[in-house]
């Protein structure tokens, strides 16, 4: 929803509550008789009963929107972008294997659904940030990576529809991270001699910037 319609919608919900009030037949409460509030709210000589129900139909219709459409809505857009979170764990749990790890370099053979909750990971975003280059990673960390994109590609470009169910900016940023991962997943076609790592790290660090908008990290 647009900043313009919210504040319409709540700046109008204020006007309704207001208008409520001043064309009630009901006497004010004596909480609020006593006070600045009182002498705001003090209603018309003579209730007015088309704008009384005008400012209840509007305040009602307002809370059932809310209800229906905006809470589902929203629990919905959480419920899609944790799901795609696991997608992204398996690449941000093979930036961070330990080097103990190494013995078992085939980390695609893992299910991303086995990945940790994608919160986790962001917890240690900003050290994913500083690191993510060849150099920091070293040799093994970066193959490990390469693989990891090339074996969870596929699940990337499948799940485009399911982050447009999400927003539009949602779809445009997960269509972002799949070209880099694409670009990383290409290099695992190539000898580890002769492997470029400059477009690693660039799209290791296009990823990264994706990612903090995708989950809005800050």
């Amino acid at each position: 929803m647009k900043i313009i319609e919210k504040n319409l919608i709540w700046s109008f919900l204020i006007i309704a509550v207001f208008l409520l009030f001043k064309s009630s037949d009901e006497p004010l409460i004596s909480l609020l008789s006593d006070t600045f509030l009182g002498e705001m709210l003090y209603k018309f000589e003579l209730g007015n009963s088309i704008i009384f129900n005008i400012c209840i139909g509007y305040i009602v219709s307002l809370l059932f929107y809310l209800l229906v459409v905006v809470i589902p809505e929203k629990r919905k857009q959480k419920e899609l972008t944790k799901e795609l979170g696991q997608v992204v764990s398996f690449i941000l749990e093979a930036f961070f294997l330990d080097r103990r790890d190494f013995s078992i370099i085939f980390h695609w053979s893992k299910h991303a659904i086995n990945c940790k909750n994608i919160n986790e990971h962001l917890k240690q975003f900003e050290r994913f940030k500083q690191e993510a280059s060849y150099k920091r990673l070293g040799e093994m960390k970066a193959i490990c990576l390469v693989q990891s994109a090339h074996a969870i590609l596929p699940t990337f470009e499948q799940l485009v529809p399911v982050a447009f169910q999400i927003s539009y900016k949602h779809a445009m940023l997960w269509i972002s991270l799949t070209n880099s991962i694409r670009q990383i997943a290409s290099l695992n076609d190539v000898k580890v001699d002769d492997i470029d790592w400059g477009i690693l790290d660039l799209n290791l660090e296009e990823f990264v910037v994706y990612l903090g908008q995708f989950y809005d990290v800050s």
